[in-house]
């Protein structure tokens, strides 16, 4: 499988070590970056678990994210909380456009 839209001269390997260090702080392009190795490893038929670069490239999104404070009950079952209702207000609003 190849996917031809990956950027030319995409690397995995070195978009990994360019977002560890020095540390990049965009949420955004280190999600993108992430997206592009999945499909790269995809392509050369190698494991996204495993993979080096998608791990450090996951590490790096995980703290940006904050993500160790997700591992709290409290604030895991916050965050679903929050995301529950706010899907629920946007399909509820979708409905009302719909029936308009």
């Amino acid at each position: 499988m190849s996917f031809p839209d990956l950027p030319a001269g995409f690397d995995r390997h070195r978009a990994a070590l360019d977002i560890v260090d020095p540390g990049a702080c965009n949420p955004s392009g280190v999600a993108l970056a992430l997206h592009q190795a999945c499909r790269q490893a995809i392509a050369e038929r190698v494991s996204q678990r495993d993979d080096p670069a998608i791990r450090l490239i996951g590490l790096q999104l995980a703290f940006l994210l904050n993500v160790d404070r997700v591992l709290d009950n409290d604030e895991y079952a916050r965050l679903v909380e929050h995301c529950t209702a706010r899907a629920a207000e946007r399909k509820h609003a979708a409905n009302r456009e719909i029936a308009a």
